[in-house]
């Protein structure tokens, strides 16, 4: 089954993160754009983790893992390193070069910060190399749980949702004062847990058009009005709810409504991988001409084409072919 939908979601989401860390260039003397339209566009990432918790869960929901158990898991492991690893070790690298401070990388709270950020721990009060790496440090963390939960076999799904609930109910209890520990009981980690009662629900139950139309509207507007700040809330459940209605909207757009999607809007989701990780040296780049007034709108814009163009040519040229190169390599 072709997820399309779901994959234009991937785009959006990237577009939303990277308008949000641009967004400043829209706010104006007396009309604060950039904020009004982005200033939650970080929201982005948590839509991220309810899509990957949903993914694994699809793509392993009628796999039986009791037969070569070891073998599955390692596999599992590999694949998802290959996914994540080769380009986010390119331009953290490619962003220690171009701070003019690689030397700093391999002594003191330097190198401490360079390990922390190689494997994937988070370190209190400092984000990784690349700081966008925060939130790989959580999908890392959930791969590790999820590769540990096909050992349950067909309890696979009732171990990791249990074990995400529990770790989150414990640090609601008992706040964790390490940043390791931080992560572990994270509200983020729900967004995983969604994901993947998302896949087995509707791996199971049809939504008619009639009920599927009243939860995409509600998911969408709600979730725009959210964006928008005209929904305020900083209780994390009920930030869990919109973020999940949304995916859920877009989710119902392949499953119940089957449509295709914009082939345009689909590529986006391809390259958002590196859409993500790529568009702070944009803004980095263009950090050095100086732009006034609301001749912001369309250097925003000009800024918002070259991350697309950018990640476009890091997608065909170098994260598909190291992938494929180390599928090859690695037997994966």
């Amino acid at each position: 089954m072709k997820l399309n939908n779901l994959q234009i979601l991937r785009g959006i989401s990237a577009l939303l993160v990277c308008c949000f860390h641009f967004s400043h260039y829209l706010n104006f003397e007396n009309l604060p754009l950039g904020d009004m339209l982005f200033r939650r566009g970080s929201i982005g990432v948590s839509v991220f983790f309810v899509i990957s918790g949903f993914i694994m869960a699809f793509t392993t929901r009628k796999k039986d893992f009791s037969i070569n158990t070891s073998k599955e898991v390692i596999l599992f492991y590999k694949r998802r390193l290959i996914r994540i690893v080769p380009l986010y070790f390119l331009l953290s690298f490619a962003w220690m070069v171009m701070g003019r401070s690689l030397i700093t990388y391999f002594h003191g709270d330097g190198l401490q910060r360079l390990i922390h950020s190689v494997l994937f721990i988070p370190q209190k009060d400092t984000f990784p190399v690349l700081y966008l790496g925060w939130s790989l440090n959580y999908e890392m963390f959930f791969y590790l749980i999820f590769g540990l939960s096909l050992l349950f076999y067909s309890k696979r799904y009732i171990f990791i949702v249990a074990f995400f609930i529990l770790t989150y109910l414990i640090g609601v209890n008992f706040p964790p004062e390490s940043a390791y520990f931080q992560m572990v009981t994270s509200p983020l980690n729900l967004y995983f847990v969604v994901g993947i009662v998302f896949a087995l629900i509707l791996d199971k139950v049809t939504i008619n058009k009639k009920w599927a139309t009243l939860i995409s509207t509600v998911g969408i507007l709600s979730f725009i009005l959210f964006l928008l700040n005209i929904i305020i809330t900083t209780n994390p459940l009920l930030n869990l709810v919109i973020v999940s209605l949304f995916v859920l909207s877009f989710l119902l757009f392949d499953y119940t409504f089957k449509f295709k999607g914009n082939r345009f809007l689909v590529f986006l989701g391809d390259i958002s991988y590196s859409l993500y990780l790529s568009h702070p040296f944009v803004e980095i780049f263009f950090r050095k001409f100086k732009v006034t007034g609301y001749l912001n709108i369309p250097y925003f814009i000009l800024k918002i084409i070259v991350v697309i163009a950018l990640a476009a040519f890091l997608y065909h040229f170098v994260e598909k072919k190291i992938t494929a190169f180390l599928k090859v390599k690695l037997k994966a």
